[in-house]
């Protein structure tokens, strides 16, 4: 009876391992891009969903931000020009890391499989519950960008509804008297109020799937890092079965570690898929924050009316919207390369003291790969870590004493 039922939980624990799936942290995401034309819907015309991708991009993607451009230049004053400046600057961003999203699609397919591959090698409850940690938390980054951005939305919208006089979503050019024309007036909003739904949830992807990628991978190092520790050691060895194991278990040890190894290997392609899609987006990210805390700084330094508080919260709202994206890719960036430096602690702390010379052999290849970092490069040059943002706001706050000082 005993012996059935340690079966059955043996059981029951294989098809909690076995249904795992890391790539659900990222369901969300997938979602968007198959509503914003990145991805074929299922269960329709490859020729449909492409007329309505152009279509859907062409009006949004595409003609959105250049009635924000063409505004620019025609801004009057200092104040509507860092006021356009800021937004125009966010919003171009966003759609070149959403262009960045298209040009690497098939990229984000080849990480499915080799997660898909990761999963399968969970061994153990403290594995399991590390990846479950992990796939909440890039959940929960989504949902606090999807949150974010609905403010975000919801307060221009108000903004419009308690203007006395007739104002647009976001200053924009249509080249249309909408001014003094209802209809017109309505066509513009209903247009902008689209656009501006569209390009809310493309941000809300943009912003959230870099460092969700990062939580993910982090998680598999770290359920490496507890695989490999035990390779080796069992609960059941004393201290002379661990100096001199038989020949048996030699062998089942090698095979468990080639077999870590090979996980390792899979991290590391991992890895380098990550650091090809994310690198360009991370570059966008740390220039938009670099020009928008430039132009937020001359705009509250210079021009901003002291009793316009509707510019004042704007500002405010776009500065710390362009620090807080930078900070968070910059913080998972920190942690994955922290948790990369511990992968060559956990092979050194496995069981190699009374293994055979073809396990310490691989061993001591392993570790000199090891001993090399992961790190995520923005624009192949930039380390996205902690000590990258605090130079990024270090340069920020350079430029408002150098405006204070002008002042």
């Amino acid at each position: 009876m005993m012996a059935n039922s340690i079966a059955k939980s043996n059981n029951n624990n294989d098809n909690i391992y076995f249904n795992l799936d890391t790539n659900v942290a990222f369901r969300y995401h997938w979602k968007i891009w198959r509503w914003t034309g990145i991805k074929p819907l299922k269960d329709i015309n490859p020729e449909l969903y492409k007329l309505y991708a152009i279509v859907l991009n062409i009006l949004v993607t595409l003609l959105f931000p250049l009635t924000l451009i063409i505004k620019v230049f025609f801004s009057q004053t200092l104040q509507e020009l860092c006021e356009n400046l800021t937004i125009t600057i966010s919003d171009c961003q966003s759609n070149l890391k959403f262009v960045n999203v298209y040009f690497v699609r098939h990229q984000l397919d080849r990480i499915k499989s080799i997660l898909r591959k990761l999963d399968r090698r969970v061994q153990s409850n403290e594995e399991f519950i590390v990846l479950k940690s992990a796939i909440s938390m890039a959940q929960s980054s989504f949902l606090i960008f999807f949150r974010l951005y609905s403010f975000g939305t919801t307060l221009s919208v108000v903004k419009v509804v308690l203007a006395e006089n007739r104002s647009l979503l976001f200053p924009a050019w249509f080249g249309v008297n909408w001014e003094e024309n209802l209809w017109t007036y309505v066509g513009v909003i209903v247009y902008q109020f689209f656009a501006l739904a569209v390009q809310a949830l493309q941000n809300v992807a943009n912003d959230s799937y870099p460092p969700a990628y990062l939580v993910i991978l982090s998680a598999h190092m770290r359920a490496l890092e507890i695989r490999v520790k035990a390779v080796g050691h069992s609960v059941e060895d004393d201290m002379q079965e661990v100096l001199t194991l038989s020949g048996e278990k030699q062998r089942k040890c090698l095979k468990e570690f080639n077999e870590c190894i090979k996980d390792y290997l899979n991290i590391l392609k991992l890895h380098s898929i990550i650091q090809r899609i994310i690198s360009k987006a991370c570059l966008a990210q740390f220039a938009c924050s670099a020009l928008v805390q430039c132009t937020v700084g001359l705009h509250f330094m210079y021009v901003m009316d002291a009793a316009n508080y509707e510019a004042q919260l704007m500002a405010i709202i776009f500065f710390v919207a362009v620090t807080l994206e930078a900070f968070v890719i910059c913080y998972f960036g920190h942690m994955m390369s922290l948790q990369s430096s511990n992968l060559t602690y956990a092979f050194y702390s496995c069981g190699w003291l009374a293994q055979a010379p073809e396990f310490k052999r691989n061993l001591i290849i392993t570790l000199m790969r090891t001993q090399r970092t992961s790190t995520i490069l923005a624009g192949s040059y930039i380390p996205v870590d902690l000590p990258t943002f605090v130079v990024l706001m270090k340069y920020a706050y350079s430029v408002f004493t150098l405006l204070i000082r002008f002042k």
